[in-house]
């Protein structure tokens, strides 16, 4: 079972040299640990690609629990997607999501970078 995702845990970087950014959403009741718990479609700080390539973007948790939902949307995991690429990076020690875990996420990560003609590099 995957760890729950919560406001302040990270968000991974992606190609171009984007940093990890914090996870920023949440829900309004629903905590892990005394933090908000991340829900598909909740936002993390926005990002830049450090090498000058792009400038910033925001981000939102693209994927998260096919069996548990908070407040009605997904309940966010550690290795979930996020949409701009990335995935739920870090996440509570002690409190996991009752599923089998993230599917990966990458043709998610992928297809909306196309949408967005976010140059997609490898490395």
């Amino acid at each position: 079972m995957p760890a729950a995702h919560r406001r302040g845990d990270l968000g991974s970087g992606h190609g171009c040299h984007f940093p990890p950014s914090p996870a920023t959403g949440g829900s309004e009741n629903v905590f892990v640990n005394g933090r908000p718990l991340m829900r598909v479609g909740d936002s993390y700080a926005p990002h830049a690609c450090v090498a000058g390539h792009a400038g910033p973007h925001g981000r939102a948790l693209a994927e998260g629990s096919r069996s548990v939902f908070v407040n009605g949307r997904k309940a966010g995991r550690l290795g979930d997607a996020i949409d701009c690429g990335g995935t739920a990076a870090s996440a509570s020690s002690n409190v996991f999501i009752g599923d089998a875990g993230p599917t990966g996420g990458r043709a998610v990560c992928q297809k909306a970078m196309a949408r967005s003609s976010t140059p997609f590099v490898k490395g």
